[in-house]
């Protein structure tokens, strides 16, 4: 059984990787605008306040958008991306357990749906880009739970549950997820890619495989 009613995870760097380590929207605005390293300066203006989250969206989906992006053309754009080792088998083993696994990540909904269709997740909490009938991006909707917005988003689910934080756990690998690590019972660091996240988390794994997540989320018992 598990030892947590509650698992979190992020999906960018913990459940699919790319070989330089880029994003799924790195990869997008270099398929689309030439460049991942636009996605460096959007960063760096969101800390300092000069655009907002939904700004940052707003920028990179337009640009794809403008672009002609279409939602096979995006599909055949994740061909970089992949699943970390054992993922599937991770979550498998998760499954039965009855513990509630859900994604609280920056990343696209197109692309966990994608390389994951047959998740296991029962809420996934990332951003969302709807198409028109002939595969053009017609809208998008930014997620309110990236950042310090993780944490938000894992409070409400287990208030509205009834879980106790004490009980819920978050597996991550970046500094976006030093928040949610930081609330959460308990938190895994997942090959990490922040010192920050590092000094936050219970636990680090770095081995590149996520079966090695389990001894630490599962009872011996």
């Amino acid at each position: 059984m598990s030892r947590f009613d509650l698992i979190a995870f992020d999906i960018d760097g913990t459940l699919v990787r790319h070989p330089d380590d880029w994003t799924v929207w790195e990869v997008l605005n270099k398929r689309y605008i030439g460049t991942g390293e636009v996605n460096k300066q959007r960063y760096a203006d969101y800390v300092a306040g000069k655009i907002s989250y939904a700004d940052w969206v707003e920028m990179d989906v337009t640009g794809w958008r403008d672009a002609g992006a279409t939602k096979s053309d995006m599909i055949e754009g994740f061909a970089p991306l992949e699943l970390i080792p054992g993922t599937r088998e991770m979550l498998k083993a998760l499954e039965g357990t009855g513990s509630r696994l859900i994604v609280i990540s920056g990343t696209l909904d197109l692309m966990l749906n994608t390389l994951l269709p047959e998740h296991p997740f029962a809420e996934v909490y990332c951003n969302h880009i709807g198409f028109d009938d002939a595969g053009k991006i017609s809208h998008w909707q930014a997620t309110p739970f990236d950042m310090q917005g993780k944490e938000t988003a894992l409070r409400a689910v287990a208030l509205r549950e009834g879980i106790p934080l004490s009980r819920c756990a978050y597996v991550g690998d970046s500094g976006n997820d030093v928040w949610i690590a930081d609330a959460a019972g308990f938190s895994i660091a997942f090959c990490p890619k922040s010192e920050e996240l590092v000094a936050k988390a219970d636990v680090v794994v770095d081995t590149g495989d996520l079966r090695d997540i389990l001894p630490h989320l599962m009872d011996p018992g």
